[in-house]
């Protein structure tokens, strides 16, 4: 049995295909609108789990009204790089904006995903692969869904840490 969602507010439903670049917003509370990007789409992985699904950066900027922001810092995000579906942008919760061409910057952002598989600090890259390094922004399994990114996105506004 599932609870009611309430994490996010619904906007507007979309199906038009995801491009790289697209910037969306999302809100946690009626009028916080918090932006995000399109970092990469159709992701090509050995991890199944990724294969096909988006990436996405959630910033720590926020705006009481829905417009494109002048610029993006990807060292000021609210949550790590994330990998989800369309359902967001289906379901309302995540609304396109605008879009703005992927820089080299938000490229050379150095995520991971923690693998505790092999019971020890195991990180892979977004293609699958292991790393040889912590990286700094690191997620337990990276893929989520609007309704986890909502309840992260309130953890975080109430009193956690920001990254």
């Amino acid at each position: 049995m599932f609870s009611e969602f309430t994490e996010l507010i619904e906007l507007k439903k979309s199906t038009k295909p995801l491009l790289s670049g697209d910037v969306f917003v999302t809100q946690p509370k009626r009028g916080v609108n918090y932006v995000g990007k399109v970092i990469q789409v159709d992701i090509k992985s050995r991890n199944l789990n990724f294969a096909g699904k988006n990436l996405v950066y959630i910033y720590n900027y926020s705006q009481d009204h829905k417009e494109m922001p002048d610029s993006l810092d990807p060292n000021k995000l609210l949550l790590p790089p994330t990998v989800v579906s369309e359902t967001g942008w289906k379901n309302g919760y995540f609304e396109t904006i605008g879009n703005i061409p992927v820089t080299p910057l938000e490229k050379s952002v150095d995520f991971g995903f923690f693998d505790d598989f092999e019971k020890r600090n195991v990180y892979y890259n977004l293609q699958g692969e292991r790393l040889t390094h912590v990286p700094r922004y690191a997620d337990f399994n990276g893929l989520s869904s609007y309704r986890s990114i909502g309840r992260e996105m309130h953890k975080l506004l109430y009193g956690k840490k920001y990254y």
